[in-house]
């Protein structure tokens, strides 16, 4: 049934074959349909609008008209019932042709029947990040090693932070070859990650290439002495590098003269880390050499190295003719007492460095001594650090006197680190800070024992009699005019230091004899044999303000203590909530 229909369709219609893009179609069309648009056709040649002819100016249809129809319409053999549905449906698609507007075909370029969707079209910017991606996959694959997920995703970044990732020669290879073409990243860090001497002359080749990196750190990757030829014979011709980090390398004595050859040869070169390592005597003296020779350089890393006798001296006198540098760090070393004497001659006459590192060395008193000789009177000095060595309490008060309280020295950061302090150590401090910004790093303050029960027992050199004296007549809520009307008994405000000391011995004050004297002598400070009132009000001032900054300090370690205790309860709820 289905296949007759088909056929007499077919001999009543007209089939057309119908090329869609890259698609073809075979439309069946019937005779009403051709009907229907044929006279559209005609109506257009006419110039009359399609479906606004009346039904009166319609000619009815002729006998040749209806043979023709009946040709056309119907099959062979079918009934004029078809005929009279066949022109019902002529009038039907008559009936909406008048109300369809024609619409002609537009191309819009979008193929409806292709296979695949178009992609969309993608901007150069956003390819970029895709080919520096894809050069470091094609690396890696050229090179038969699997990517690193990490540093794929920092392809695209200013920085390349790479560390303790392990990637190996061949990881650093791959990487290199990924970075020749690379415009974007400017710092390159791949500390820890055991590309070893053919990853960092794999690194080198490329550094040839990309003058875009200026900042490298390849250290803690025991590139040896041949990893190191690679990278000096790169910095001798490129002038863009200007951070260096090879400490790690396990660089020896003979290794310096290629560390040399950097310093001689290169003049953008601005810091040269060379941290742990193996340099002793040999090497820094070849190094300092090379030192003397350079003005560019302002940072220097040689901490954590063997530098003494010969080769710490000669460090230390290239300061003398070296205006370059801004930094130097030669802590965990062995710089001792000849070492100090030189170094603080080159620091007396070195105007350019700012901050020195010599924590961790072997300076005893006497070193120290030789050092602060020259560092009290230089005016370029800024930031000096000590700690480590053998500063006693006593040492530290004088450290902190020599610098603290010369006028031509600019130190105004001084760290001893975790040496032990005693509370006239801060009294001092207290009166440097009043007058000039200084600050100081320090440890433990040891506390000297209550001197009031301590009446007249010899003498305590520590002691500030000033300080106890106002102290005693804050505790006891005493005013200075009230001191001063009960000592002074002519009434001229003015009292003779016999007379205050017979006067402080009556109100048993907890001062020897020795201590008043030293009292007087600090509170006279015309040098007229008396104690004015006016020069009372001073020593008052100064030990509310020492009292206040104290009281100030004892605050914030309270809080500090409190603090730790609410953390402590936390750990200690949160380990019972867990049991």
């Amino acid at each position: 049934m289905q296949s007759s229909s088909k056929s007499a369709f077919i001999s009543t219609g007209r089939s057309e074959n119908v090329q869609i893009g890259s698609k073809s179609a075979t439309l069946y069309l019937s005779s009403s349909s051709l009907k229907l648009h044929d006279k559209r056709c005609s109506s257009r040649e006419a110039g009359s609008p399609v479906g606004t002819e009346s039904k009166s100016q319609s000619p009815a249809p002729s006998e040749t008209n209806t043979d023709k129809n009946t040709k056309l319409g119907t099959a062979p053999g079918r009934s004029t019932a078809y005929s009279r549905r066949s022109q019902t449906d002529e009038d039907i698609g008559r009936e909406v042709s008048k109300l369809q507007p024609i619409r002609e075909f537009t191309f819009t370029g979008y193929d409806i029947m292709a296979d695949v969707e178009p992609e969309p079209r993608v901007e150069e910017e956003d390819l970029q990040p895709m080919k520096r991606l894809q050069a470091y996959l094609d690396s890696c694959s050229y090179l038969g090693i699997t990517p690193v997920t990490y540093l794929s995703r920092q392809m695209s970044n200013r920085g390349l932070v790479m560390r303790n990732h392990s990637i190996g020669p061949q990881g650093a290879r791959a990487l290199a070859i990924a970075l020749l073409n690379n415009d974007v990243i400017t710092s390159l860090d791949l500390e820890d990650d055991g590309i070893e001497a053919d990853g960092a002359k794999a690194i080198a080749e490329m550094l040839e290439v990309n003058h875009n990196i200026v900042d490298v750190n390849i250290s803690e990757n025991c590139i040896g002495a041949s990893g190191t030829r690679a990278i000096s014979k790169l910095m001798m011709t490129n002038q863009f590098i200007q951070s260096l980090d090879i400490s790690g390398s396990n660089l020896v004595d003979t290794d310096a003269k290629l560390i040399a050859d950097i310093l001689n040869n290169n003049v953008i070169l601005k810091e040269l880390i060379l941290s742990h390592n193996g340099f002793c005597e040999q090497g820094g003296y070849i190094i300092a050499q090379a030192l003397t020779n350079n003005d560019t350089l302002r940072i220097l890393d040689l901490s954590w190295n063997h530098l003494r006798g010969k080769g710490s001296i000669a460090i230390a006198a290239s300061l003398q003719k070296n205006i370059g540098l801004r930094k130097l760090d030669i802590a965990w070393n062995g710089f001792a007492k000849n070492d100090a004497i030189v170094l603080g001659k080159s620091i007396k006459e070195n105007t350019t460095l700012k901050e020195l590192d010599i924590s961790h060395n072997r300076l005893e008193k006497e070193g120290m001594g030789y050092l602060l000789q020259g560092i009290k009177d230089s005016d370029g000095l800024e930031i000096l650090r000590l700690g480590g060595n053998f500063i006693t309490p006593e040492l530290a008060m004088i450290t902190l006197t020599c610098i603290g309280q010369s006028e031509s020295c600019r130190v105004h950061l001084l760290d001893l680190g975790n040496s032990e302090v005693e509370e006239d150590f801060l009294t001092l401090l207290d009166d440097i800070q009043a007058t000039k910004s200084f600050n100081v790093v320090y440890g433990y303050v040891i506390k000297r024992e209550n001197v009031r029960g301590r009446k007249g027992d010899g003498l305590d050199g520590n002691l500030d009699a000033v300080y106890e004296l106002f102290k005693y007549m804050h505790d006891h809520n005493y005013r200075v005019i009230d001191l001063m009307k009960w000592l002074d008994r002519d009434g001229d405000m003015s009292v003779s230091r016999k007379e205050f000391k017979r006067g402080m011995m009556i109100a048993e004050v907890p001062l020897t004899e020795h201590q008043l004297d030293e009292m007087l002598d600090k509170l006279d400070m015309d040098g007229d044999g008396e104690v004015d009132f006016s020069e009372l009000l001073i020593g008052e001032r100064d030990f509310r303000r020492r009292l206040r900054r104290k009281q100030e300090r004892e605050k914030a370690a309270r809080k500090q203590k409190k603090e730790l205790k609410e953390l402590d309860k936390i750990i200690l709820t949160s380990m019972m909530g867990k049991t």
